[in-house]
């Protein structure tokens, strides 16, 4: 698993972005990702849906990845850790907070982190809250226009590119304006927001091989 990089000046800080879809703020020693929808698939296959189970023990293995490659003391999920209720997914990811118990896992919380605080907690995350702010950034769930710097998720941001045979495929991204930057959905299994768009803001666009702009 290769991870490819992209670094930018945003809020007067230095931020890694990488293909998969979290952010590294090296000056912090923090890794920054969003919408991790764990207990997803076993969610709707407790509803019948025939979903793999492999989506997210993949998304544990990126994580892992990341984590190994960076120098992180510190993760902050910008909400939607959780999909619903525990299950064994989300049990899964406790065993897993357990092998990097060293890192200090932030959850901002999200509209789908209905967990009681106590149970996400318990599952080894270290503090959960409703917004953060580190040195002259913010983080919040949903996306708020305002005059500070701001790092969202929520609406699982992606671009659509249109190929001369008039097809198209749809990527995730990153977008990043003046004062917003909207984070892609770390999970493999969620849907892409291509419409919602924000003035004068520059995709990331995300691909297995690298991260292609979009102005």
């Amino acid at each position: 698993m290769i991870i490819h990089e992209q670094e930018i000046t945003w809020a007067n800080q230095k931020l890694i972005l990488t293909n998969k879809k979290a952010i590294y703020w090296k000056a912090q020693e923090t890794l920054i990702l969003s919408d991790l929808h764990l207990g997803k698939s076993a969610h709707f296959r407790r509803n019948g849906i025939p979903i793999p189970t492999q989506i997210h023990e993949k998304d544990l293995e990126v994580l892992e990845k990341l984590l190994l490659q960076y120098h992180v003391k510190k993760v902050v999920v910008v909400g939607d850790l959780i999909h619903a209720n525990a299950n064994g997914e989300v049990l899964d990811f406790k065993l897993f907070l357990e092998r990097f118990s060293s890192v200090e896992f932030i959850l901002i919380k999200g509209n789908h982190d209905r967990m009681s605080e106590k149970k996400v907690l318990d599952l080894g995350i270290k503090s959960v809250c409703s917004s953060l702010t580190l040195d002259n950034i913010t983080f919040v769930h949903e996306p708020d226009k305002c005059a500070e710097y701001q790092i969202s998720g929520h609406i699982h941001p992606g671009v659509t590119v249109r190929l001369p045979t008039n097809k198209h495929f749809r990527l995730p991204a990153f977008v990043v304006s003046e004062n917003m930057l909207i984070l892609p959905a770390f999970s493999q299994f969620t849907g892409l927001d291509t419409k919602k768009v924000l003035d004068n803001a520059v995709n990331y666009a995300i691909t297995d091989t690298g991260i292609v702009v979009m102005r």
